[in-house]
């Protein structure tokens, strides 16, 4: 199994990679509740391509399932004519040789591929989308795109090449250099130097007016998370909706105006580019307090703490550099924004991710996680 994501009392979806014949094939697996499997199994059969070797669709009776292999998808439809039209492409793009290559699938919601010349340079990504998911896409990275100078020294997006087939699949521009999540020492303390440049610069940007209102720090969603926590650990349950109740409290609205979020900011989707940072996945792009992208950072860096990954100085030394690099460009959000979003991530991002990966290392820590929230409410965190 290589994918989860459980969500309780909605869904759980799996997805495998397995060894059939002498091939690895992809196999999703969605599990319904309350006999919802007889209607996901007559969509995925609906949008299922009808070709030779394995079924296309399986029903799991006995376990409320459905299966389908790749590339049948019942959300992402038409996949294998979307693949082919992907492999034209790049022999259009890089001439005859030029492959396709999958970089990410996300089971009824996106995926990812990258177009590359017989040389192995990258030519390009192509995103596909549920129906029509790709025009909106297009829209919104060609509305920030068009406002950076193809100079500026800080921030590189990724332009929007085309979007074709009726809009579910939408061709970027690469951005070419090393993930700033995969750099160490030194160097990840320049590259998050460069990455709080770069969203600095992101968040002086017009927002879309496709981006919504970014909503996952608000009551009702803390209040929900703690809710599913308390039912995943019940020994957690005081302890989380405490903490939810805690930051409702507390919360303070920013006095700046709302700006261009990232909305899913991580230091892998940071590219360091030359001098400065490609930021790439902008899916996600909101309306919102700049504290949100920084606090997010925060959280992460203090997860990553949490399991081992770093010490505490290599933690305080790559907050410090974060956060010297946004105010060199813009004025940082106040000590008390900043410690009350890293909070509501922390209850919000990795403690969600661990229930819906079921990740039994990462629900393990779950109370750590719960405690480090509440130094960063209270002001004790030594980051």
């Amino acid at each position: 199994m290589v994918q989860t994501n459980y969500r309780f009392g909605k869904h759980l979806r799996l997805l495998y990679r397995l060894r059939i014949g002498r091939r690895w094939r992809w196999v999703s697996a969605s599990a319904f509740p309350d006999g919802g499997a007889e209607e996901g199994f007559r969509g995925a059969t609906q949008a299922a391509a009808r070709r030779a070797g394995l079924r296309a669709v399986v029903r799991g009776t006995h376990l409320g399932a459905v299966f389908c292999t790749f590339p049948n998808d019942p959300r992402l439809v038409r996949l294998t004519a979307l693949l082919r039209e992907a492999h034209a492409l790049a022999r259009r793009m890089g001439g005859p040789g030029s492959q396709v290559r999958i970089v990410r699938y996300k089971p009824e919601t996106t995926l990812v591929l990258q177009l590359v010349e017989p040389s192995g340079r990258c030519l390009s990504y192509a995103k596909i989308y549920r129906p029509a998911r790709g025009e909106t896409a297009g829209r919104l990275h060609a509305s920030l795109a068009r406002q950076l100078r193809p100079d500026d020294p800080h921030l590189r997006l990724p332009a929007p090449l085309a979007c074709v087939a009726g809009g579910q699949m939408l061709l970027l521009e690469a951005i070419e250099g090393r993930r700033i999540g995969a750099l160490q020492g030194r160097e990840a303390e320049v590259g998050l130097e460069r990455l709080g440049a770069s969203l600095a610069t992101f968040h002086s940007l017009e927002p879309p007016v496709e981006a919504p209102r970014f909503t996952r720090c608000d009551a009702a969603c803390l209040t929900e998370a703690a809710s599913v926590l308390a039912r995943a650990r019940p020994s957690l349950g005081a302890e989380a909706e405490a903490l939810a109740g805690e930051l409702v409290r507390r919360f303070e609205p920013p006095p700046d105006r709302p700006v261009c979020l990232h909305g899913d900011m991580h230091t892998g989707n940071g590219i360091l580019a030359g001098s400065g940072v490609g930021l790439i996945d902008l899916d996600k792009v909101s309306l919102g307090p700049a504290a949100i992208d920084l606090g997010r950072l925060l959280c992460l860096l203090r997860y990553k703490r949490l399991g081992g990954l770093l010490t505490a100085a290599d933690e305080r030394a790559r907050v410090a550099s974060l956060l010297a690099g946004y105010a060199g460009r813009r004025p940082l959000p106040s000590s008390h924004a900043l410690r009350w979003y890293a909070a509501a991530a922390l209850l919000t991002e990795p403690a969600m991710q661990a229930l819906r990966r079921l990740d039994p290392e990462a629900i393990a820590r779950l109370d750590l996680l719960l405690a480090e929230a509440r130094r960063f409410l209270e002001g004790h965190s030594d980051a």
